[in-house]
């Protein structure tokens, strides 16, 4: 199947918590997990109330003209690094599900329930590194499903949409920035600090540097999610 013939458009996802902790529990991910808001990264007493230790940070941000050329201009930035599952984005309108899926990939097997869709997704990677056929078929059978989830109308399938999520995760002390839009993982950190992934600053910054991208409306447009501990 070529690369051409299997793009196609999804409802896009909203960025809420539930939604992706039900996506991720439905393919795979354990019930010890779940996605939570993020409402800010730097004043301390928000940050208290999140459930620890957070394992990976999804953002939504708005695309804009300064962003497009910050992205231009980091892509030799990307590295072919054999740490991280990164896959390029394929299927319109998925940033959602791609985030989502860079996360399960690279979490700890632990966290996966074995004989899941994600479980034997993974397995299948080690066995044919092409993954396009993979991630067509999750989109297919439950994206525009959970597309349709949320507390906002979602758009049709073939929109295009202004806004984009990518993820944060930390592996072996290093944070990546794991983006389906790129040309591969981008590495934040090779020395972050013990702890969880908002132990250090690192996600901070990248999410500070975003903003400032933004202007007038686009600066309200930013929305974070974290997977952490249950609280069920």
């Amino acid at each position: 199947m070529s690369l051409e013939s299997s793009v196609e458009a999804v409802i896009p996802l909203e960025s809420n918590p539930d939604v992706f902790t039900e996506f991720g529990h439905k393919l795979g991910l354990s019930p010890l997990l779940q996605f939570c808001d993020i409402y800010s990264l730097t004043e301390p007493d928000l940050i208290s109330f999140l459930p620890r230790p957070i394992e990976a940070v999804i953002l939504l941000f708005p695309i804009t003209e300064d962003y497009e050329t910050l992205k231009d201009n980091e892509e030799t930035l990307n590295p072919t690094n054999p740490d991280v599952v990164w896959m390029k984005q394929i299927v319109k309108n998925a940033c959602g599900l791609y985030a989502l899926l860079h996360i399960l990939l690279n979490i700890p097997d632990g966290y996966i329930a074995r004989q899941s869709t994600i479980a034997l997704f993974k397995e299948s990677l080690n066995e044919n590194p092409d993954y396009v056929q993979l991630v067509q078929s999750i989109a297919n059978s439950m994206c525009d499903s959970f597309g349709k989830q949320g507390q906002t109308t979602a758009p049709p399938a073939g929109e295009d949409v202004e806004l984009h999520f990518v993820c944060f995760i930390k592996r072996n002390g290093k944070v990546y920035e794991l983006d389906g839009r790129r040309n591969g993982p981008i590495l934040l950190n090779t020395e972050a600090t013990s702890g969880d992934l908002l132990s250090d600053d690192t996600v901070a910054s990248r999410v500070q540097q975003y903003m400032e991208l933004t202007k007038g409306e686009n600066s309200i447009r930013f929305s974070l999610m974290g997977l952490a501990p249950s609280m069920e």
